[in-house]
């Protein structure tokens, strides 16, 4: 069992490793550098036609090959958001150094590997087959690809891991409930080692369709860089995007025994429901609010011990105005970085990417900036923003990463320092 190390005797687990996949690059440091440097990863869409559509730019992972990850037999039997998530999932284990543990002790690895949509290009394409050449014609693979759980279950298969493992599905929250998940089965002793985090690919005629339909995304298509804008007075909707994340979590116990160095420490999380709104929060930002008051309690944190907030920020009004006001009310002091900016919105996938820069930027004492943020909105609170450059912050021991969810999720997971 993991030995207690938050002031309130619940523990925490330590993050020995990570990957990601991003629109910003491929591997955890390509990402972690492109994000510092204040660049965008929105471009013109380029997986399908996008022409008919008013919106027409994205976040894509233009440099991504599956078969980098997995043989191309594998790759074909798969759908994009399984090949992402196991291409984040194994960076994560090799870069934790954890293949000995899965080869001797398999049933102490766990997966928590999550996705708020799942296999929607293969619905796609499969649906147009049987509409234009029959019933008879569509893939034997079309379940097996379409499921949410398949980067789970595929990335078990590929690393030979026989402990327990999860598909958490909650919308945009998906991420931060995958790391919040990980932490209690180490908590609980379930597993000594679990991959935890998520991954979407959600950049598809019809997911831009429906996301046009409620206006819901940025309509800036002849400035790209420039068109995912948290904060910003000039804000007019979020950027699709597609990626994964990915941590491996570890008792402090068993981190130690086996000498790994660790980057950070997910040390609790909060978890609550708006019961508001399919789509919005409600207008002060109560459930985020709660939120981050029980993931403070829960890691054992005091507010002033916070530095920073990876806030979830999408760039839409409905969300930046209420989540800067719950900001206000519980860190007001804090470093605020709305990375959307840079990456686009990746749906499920964001709160595993977003976990891990509030991870590294811990680790570094360094937070990245909120790029294209030069007016602040009306309906925004006069926050501690990063704007624009990376910040030093030699003082940085703890962080939180929020993520709101349509359906009214809300997940908030807090970082700390290993000391």
């Amino acid at each position: 069992m993991t030995e207690p190390a938050s002031t309130n005797g619940r523990g925490r687990a330590l993050i020995t490793g990570a990957g990601a996949v991003t629109p910003l690059g491929i591997g955890v440091e390509n990402f972690w550098d492109a994000s510092l440097h204040g660049k965008s990863g929105i471009g013109e869409i380029t997986l399908f036609d996008p022409s008919p559509y008013p919106s027409r730019i994205a976040g894509e992972c233009s440099d991504f090959d599956p078969t980098d990850f997995m043989g191309k037999k594998q790759a074909r039997r798969m759908d994009r958001f399984a090949q992402l998530g196991i291409a984040a999932g194994i960076e994560a284990a090799e870069s934790a150094g954890v293949a000995d543990i899965v080869r001797t002790n398999p049933e102490r690895v766990g997966i928590v590997m999550g996705s708020g949509i799942g296999g929607l290009s293969t619905w796609e394409r499969e649906y147009r087959v049987l509409s234009e050449r029959g019933a008879g014609r569509v893939s034997p693979f079309l379940i097996t690809m379409m499921v949410p759980n398949m980067a789970a279950g595929q990335l078990a298969i590929m690393l030979g891991a026989t402990g327990p493992s999860q598909c958490p599905v909650l919308a945009c929250a998906t991420g931060g409930e995958a790391i919040a998940e990980g932490l209690e089965l180490i908590r609980r002793g379930d597993a000594d080692v679990v991959i935890a985090g998520s991954s979407e690919a959600p950049i598809t005629p019809l997911s831009m369709a429906g996301f046009c339909a409620i206006r819901a995304v940025s309509r800036r298509n002849d400035e790209p860089a420039r068109a995912s804008r948290p904060f910003d007075a000039g804000r007019d909707g979020f950027v699709m995007s597609e990626g994964a994340g990915a941590v491996v979590l570890e008792s402090e116990e068993h981190a130690a025994r086996r000498g790994a160095e660790p980057i950070a420490a997910v040390a609790g999380y909060g978890r609550t429901t708006d019961a508001y709104h399919v789509t919005a929060p409600d207008e002060e930002g109560r459930g985020v609010e709660r939120a981050m008051r029980h993931a403070l309690e829960d890691g054992g944190l005091t507010p002033e011990q916070i530095g920073h907030v990876n806030a979830h920020a999408t760039a839409t009004p409905t969300g930046d105005g209420p989540e800067s006001k719950a900001i206000s009310r519980v860190v007001p002091h804090a470093l605020v970085s709305g990375t959307k900016s840079m990456t686009g919105h990746s749906f499920g996938a964001v709160g595993a990417t977003e976990g891990i820069m509030c991870a590294l930027a811990i680790k570094h004492k360094v937070v990245p900036p909120t790029i294209n943020l030069e007016t602040l909105a009306d309906d925004c609170e006069p926050l501690n923003y990063v704007g624009n450059e990376a910040t030093e912050a030699p003082d940085l021991e703890a962080a939180i990463s929020n993520s709101m969810g349509f359906g009214g999720h809300n997940i908030v997971v807090a970082f700390t320092s290993v000391q």
